[in-house]
């Protein structure tokens, strides 16, 4: 599975990702030109830029990073490409130089715990490139990523994709694997990023999101203290026991629920119900999960379009499909829906996603 995009689209040009795809392309074709016409060549040219625990030199931890094996261009190619995937979105958290120190570190440090393990010289840049994904995972993990398989392109979860390939690495760096292969440069660079990721983040260098893997810990911390404070005596959980894809609907049936075929619920009765959506809505949203925020606050709609902060809801539901979770036609419906009431204070928000929304 090749991975091609993401969903997170960086608000910058990542010009240091864009850089050193360059860089590698323009170091690759140098050594081409370097060893040709020479039998030992390759071998020279991987002794003295490659990185090597019997011929090492003060250099090679960052040099190594940029030789590629002369006779496979996937080498080169591969590693390109999952920086391209992964490296713009981890570059907009992370800002240029930050990124840029990032990556060389990660690199340098995955290396050395290459030749550490195996006397053999190693070169690519898939420990960086490892780094860049456990990073990746730590900002993002909700993310999902587009990758090419079997000739089509499907999306599947950041973590999942990242996942198998940290498993197999791991199954290469203890004697599982095929030899040639930096397994344990892979392994070193994915556990790197992941544990300077969150340093960051917990140290305030990286600015906090509502995205990231630390908020996403700390709000299952919350939600399981929730449930354990809100499980009746006979251990069962209540309508709030999670914010799932049904957790409007028993919230609303928890209201409504009483009452008989022949005796609808009342208007008030149906408004309570709606603001329990919006207020499951608005927890999902917190922790990151649009799709379920959607679904609750769309139940919300359904219960009590004419409520008072029905508008709000709309415009909710418009800045997830604008900001979050992309959406052009369910972001035009929502924002078309919206009346008269949204409170001035919200209409420059709306104002703005509409202007998004058209650029």
């Amino acid at each position: 599975m090749i991975p091609i995009a993401t969903d997170q689209a960086p608000r910058r040009t990542p010009v240091v990702t864009i850089s050193l795809i360059v860089a590698n392309v323009l170091a690759y074709l140098a050594m081409l030109q370097a060893i040709r016409g020479s039998d030992d060549g390759a071998s020279s040219f991987v002794f003295r830029w490659g990185l090597s625990r019997t011929a090492f030199e003060w250099w090679q931890p960052v040099t190594y990073l940029f030789v590629h094996d002369s006779a496979s261009l996937w080498h080169l190619g591969g590693n390109m490409i999952f920086l391209w995937a992964f490296g713009s979105a981890v570059e907009g958290r992370m800002r240029h130089g930050g990124f840029l120190a990032f990556y060389l570190v990660g690199g340098m440090v995955a290396g050395l715990a290459q030749i550490y393990q195996s006397g053999a010289p190693v070169i690519g840049a898939s420990g960086a490139v490892s780094a860049v994904t456990g990073a990746f995972i730590v900002l993002f993990p909700r993310a999902r990523v587009s990758v090419l398989f079997l000739f089509s392109v499907i999306p599947v979860p950041a973590m999942l994709l990242v996942a198998l390939y940290f498993m197999m690495d791991l199954f290469g760096a203890v004697g599982v694997g095929r030899g040639n292969v930096g397994y344990m440069a892979h392994v070193t660079g994915t556990l790197f990023g992941m544990i300077v990721t969150l340093t960051l983040i917990g140290v305030g260098a990286i600015k906090r999101t509502d995205m990231d893997l630390l908020y996403l810990l700390r709000q299952w911390k919350r939600r399981r203290a929730m449930r354990a404070a809100l499980s009746d005596s006979q251990g069962t959980v209540g309508p709030w026991a999670s914010a799932g894809k049904d957790g409007a609907e028993r919230v609303a049936n928890s209201a409504v629920g009483t009452a008989t075929p022949a005796a609808p619920p009342s208007a008030a009765a149906l408004e309570r119900a709606a603001k329990r959506a919006r207020d499951d809505a608005s927890a999902a949203f917190g922790r990151g999960d649009f799709n379920d925020a959607c679904i609750a606050f769309e139940r919300a709609l359904e219960l009590a379009p004419t409520a008072p902060e029905a508008d709000e809801t709309r415009l909710m539901l418009a800045l997830i499909h604008v900001r979050k979770a992309p959406d052009k036609t369910r972001a035009a419906r929502a924002l078309e829906s919206i009346g008269g009431g949204l409170p001035d204070r919200l209409q420059s928000l709306a104002d703005t996603l509409r202007a998004e929304l058209i650029a």
